[in-house]
């Protein structure tokens, strides 16, 4: 049994060898210690190549499920912004210093660094015998992890599972589970919980508006604290092969636009919804059961009130694909290009 001293210990190496993980990728100076990790050496690629492992990682993370608080919390989708600046303020307030030279600041690898600083500081704190400095940084870690990290990481776990790396599925979950569990260890009687900007169905696209088209749509599927999925080039471009619907190339919200328009002409609008739809179910079933799998419903329950939403809509649309008159009055048929 850890004494409240060695688990934080642990707590600051696995955050930090994580953030590196993140930040690099399995590189060759990481590899010893994530070899002493039984989960992850199980799934380590094995002969290691230093190049094939770059561009996994770079594949991953740089081209697929990009790893920032912003993406999945701004109402606008958008790297940067409100999220980042209320990332920057939390450092300030523990007085974490990050390096915003490479990555900004709301970078999932610098918000773990920042869990391992706080833990540390708490480990030293244990050893001056300090309680007070104890209570402040198990009070600060709780808040990070309250009102930043576990507010996307399960949206982001999931979305990194469904892209099928076998390492850095593994990882994520790790991760969560971790975060997790130092949540749940850190103060007596409360448990983890996160909350998400907007308000659940706030931001639905008003199917009765004449201004709600195709773009709207995709617009809305496309930020995940208003839909609950994150969507990434793989992602559409399993959906386009699935449904028949060409889905072009570039970033995710042009290649959505194309799914999304290419279905319509084509007479394929059906099958697409189908394979939204199909993507829903896949993602809230995983998200249910990383909850049952964490012993922490609370932790999910914010993401799969958004999936509910969007299940919603996906259901009003198939109810007036093609339809002379759609739910609610709807005048003009779906899809409306």
């Amino acid at each position: 049994m850890f004494s409240s001293h060695q688990a934080a210990v642990a707590c600051a190496r696995a955050f930090d060898l994580f953030g590196h993980l993140y930040r690099h990728g399995l590189t060759p100076a990481l590899w010893d210690q994530v070899e002493g990790l039984p989960a992850l050496s199980a799934v380590m690629p094995r002969p290691y190549n230093a190049d094939a492992a770059a561009a996994s990682f770079q594949t991953l993370f740089g081209l697929n499920v990009f790893p920032y608080q912003s993406l999945f919390l701004d109402p606008a989708g958008l790297l940067g912004g409100a999220e980042t600046e209320r990332v920057r303020a939390s450092y300030r307030q523990m007085g974490f210093a990050v390096d915003e030279d490479s990555e900004p600041a709301d970078h999932l690898a610098h918000e773990l660094a920042a869990l391992a600083f706080l833990c540390q500081a708490e480990a030293e704190a244990w050893e001056d015998g300090r309680a007070d400095m104890v209570a402040r940084a198990r009070q600060l870690q709780a808040s990070f992890l309250d009102e930043h990290l576990l507010a996307w990481l399960p949206a982001f776990t999931v979305a990194v599972q469904r892209q099928g790396d076998p390492f850095y599925a593994e990882l994520a979950g790790l991760t969560l589970a971790l975060a997790v569990e130092r949540r749940h260890s850190l103060t007596e009687n409360s448990r983890a919980q996160p909350t998400l900007p907007a308000g659940e169905g706030s931001t639905l696209p008003d199917l009765d508006a004449p201004h709600t088209d195709l773009d709207a749509i995709a617009g809305f599927l496309l930020t995940p604290v208003h839909s609950g999925l994150y969507l990434s080039r793989g992602d559409i471009s399993r959906m386009g092969r699935a449904a028949g619907a060409p889905h072009g190339f570039g970033e995710r919200r042009q290649m959505l636009r194309t799914f999304l328009r290419s279905a319509a002409e084509f007479d394929r609008f059906g099958p697409a919804l189908a394979t939204l739809q199909a993507l829903v179910d896949e993602t809230a079933r995983t998200l249910g059961r990383c909850g049952e799998e964490l012993g922490s419903q609370a932790v999910v329950e914010p993401w799969l009130a958004r999936l509910r939403a969007t299940e919603a809509l996906f259901q009003k649309l198939t109810a007036a694909l093609d339809g002379p008159q759609g739910p609610q009055g709807t005048a003009t048929a779906w899809p409306r290009k």
